[in-house]
Formats: C-alpha cells, sequence, structure tokens
C-alpha cells in the first residue's frame, strides 16, 4: 500500500521521544502515513501510550520477547502498513516536510534507500564527503551534515528509509550486528542493498536534528564491551563487505584503532579483547543474514 510506516525503536526515553512524536505527528504531506514505536524499555510507557491513543495512526509496542535495535528495525518493517519503511532515532526533532522528501526521494524504481541529512548537537558537524564507505579501512564516513542530493554507499541509522520490497529481497536488517551497540548495522544494510543493484541516495532536504540523549538508547558504557561490539561487528562488515588487499589494511586500521583505546584507557586488556571479538565477528560475517520473523 502506498505511504510511509515510520518505525522508531526506543529505550527508555519518554521525554525525548514524546517532543520526537509532536514534530512527527504533525508531517504535511499527500499521501497516508503511520508512526510505530518499537519500546525496549523495562517498563511499559502510559505517557507515550496515552500520546498515542490521540492518534489513530500511531500505535506502541512494548516489546519484552527480544532485545537489540535490528530486532526492533526487523520487528517495525514487519509489521507495518505502508510500502515505504522510515527509521528516526527516538531523539529527533525535524521540520513538517520530513516524510514527503523521503518519499520523492524513494519514488525512483533505482533507489532501494535514502539517506536524510543529519545535522548532530554534541557531535562535531564535520566531513567533505558524505556517507562513503573507505574501502582502505573499512570505516563507514560520515558527513551527513552536508547539502545536496547525489548517490552515495550508506545512510546514517537516525535518519534513512528504504522500501518493504527491498528489506524482503535482502532479509532485512542483519540481527546478528545486535551485540553491545548494534554499531554498522545500517552500514552492512546498505552495501548489501547496493550489492543488489539499488542506489544508496543521500537527500538533504530530509533533515533531521540529531540531540544525541546522554541517557537511555543502546549506548554501552564500558569501554571493554564497547570495543568488543566495535571489534566484533567491524570484522563482520570486514569478512563481508571487504575483499583482497583491502581486507589487510581494513585489519591493520582496525589494530590501529584498539590501540589508541587501549593506551588512552591503560588497558592492555583491550588487545585481548580485540582477538576474541575479531575472531567471533569474521565467523558470523561468513554466516547468512539473520531475520527473525516476528
Amino acid at each position: 500500500m502506498t505511504g510511509i510506516s515510520v518505525i522508531i525503536p526506543t529505550l527508555h526515553r519518554t521525554e525525548f521521544l514524546l517532543n520526537s512524536l509532536k514534530d512527527l505527528v504533525v508531517q504535511k504531506c499527500d499521501f497516508p502515513f503511520e508512526i510505530i514505536i518499537v519500546d525496549q524499555s523495562s517498563q511499559f510507557d502510559l505517557e507515550v501510550l496515552n500520546f498515542c491513543n490521540d492518534y489513530t495512526f500511531c500505535s506502541y509496542h512494548h516489546i519484552t520477547f527480544f532485545k537489540g535495535l535490528p530486532e526492533a528495525r526487523n520487528f517495525g518493517w514487519q509489521n507495518a502498513k505502508y510500502d515505504y519503511i522510515l527509521y528516526v532515532d527516538d531523539d529527533i526533532s525535524c521540520k513538517e516536510n520530513l516524510l514527503k522528501e523521503h518519499f520523492s526521494a524513494l519514488k525512483d524504481n533505482s533507489v532501494g534507500v535514502v539517506g536524510g541529512q543529519v545535522i548532530e548537537k554534541n557531535n562535531p558537524n564535520s566531513g567533505k564527503k558524505t556517507g562513503n564507505f573507505d574501502k582502505w579501512t573499512a570505516n563507514p564516513l560520515a558527513g551527513f551534515h552536508l547539502e545536496g542530493t547525489f548517490e552515495t554507499d550508506h545512510g546514517k541509522g537516525c535518519n534513512f528509509s528504504t522500501k518493504k520490497e527491498v528489506l524482503l529481497k535482502v532479509n532485512g536488517i542483519d540481527e546478528n550486528l545486535t551485540k553491545g551497540a548494534a554499531l554498522y548495522e545500517e552500514t552492512d544494510f546498505c552495501l548489501r542493498v547496493k550489492k543488489e543493484g539499488y542506489k544508496i541516495m543521500f537527500h538533504s532536504k530530509a533533515s533531521v536534528y540529531h540531540l544525541a540523549a546522554e541517557t537511555g538508547g543502546c549506548r554501552v558504557p564500558d569501554i571493554k564491551k564497547y570495543i568488543g561490539s566495535l571489534v566484533r561487528n567491524r570484522s563482520l562488515i570486514i569478512s563481508r563487505h571487504v575483499k583482497g588487499f583491502y581486507k589487510i589494511t581494513s585489519i591493520i586500521y582496525l589494530i590501529k584503532l584498539v590501540s589508541a583505546y587501549a593506551f588512552s584507557y591503560k588497558k592492555i586488556s583491550l588487545f585481548k579483547q580485540f582477538i576474541t571479538s575479531f575472531n567471533e565477528g569474521i565467523t558470523v560475517g561468513k554466516m547468512k543474514v539473520r531475520c527473525t520473523k516476528y
């Protein structure tokens, strides 16, 4: 069915989520849309439910039978009413044309993913290229603050859209990337979509302001666990998407990155964590994409 289903995974961010919803429910567009909230917080959120009850196109799901951002994204699109899927974070603000701009960019049959503009509140809005995947380092570059509409390699997780038919074709978001902060799950998805021959487009008019809430979400504050998930998931990306000589340069870059963390935090144990997580990531990267049927 023609329209957009907005999927919002959320975790312990009631106030931020309510503010995001206030921007989304007043979107101006000439097509139908719905908002699906996938809440994995420890407690049922009555405030959010009461907000949703005022809008027939807004639904609230409190989930206790799975845990993870990729799972929430897959649950969302599998329960969506419309053909186009828009993923946004629970801590964004946007103008009333966000859905309209994503919809217009997705209408091109050759487009598989649209990455919108992201203006970060706390992180530096730096970079001269948008959404490039550096094959020398297996590093997904940012630069999502820039202007324009052009082809790129990936979108940013807090503001990207796709199509149900594309999600079905590539078997959704890979739940193998759930571990830790679910790093690189949108990068992996976009690279798999690109391999199927679709374009990944950046469209700056589909813009959000990312507040990057300091609490809640799927952050991993423990440095050892963070490095574990970073190395594991980056290794999966290397195993699945990097070939030949670039594998060597990507692994060297990853070792340098972990070394910088180890010396900064004075934790030599991070090197041991690197070995364990690297081997796990390479192994999992050779496995099939995992997408539970909800």
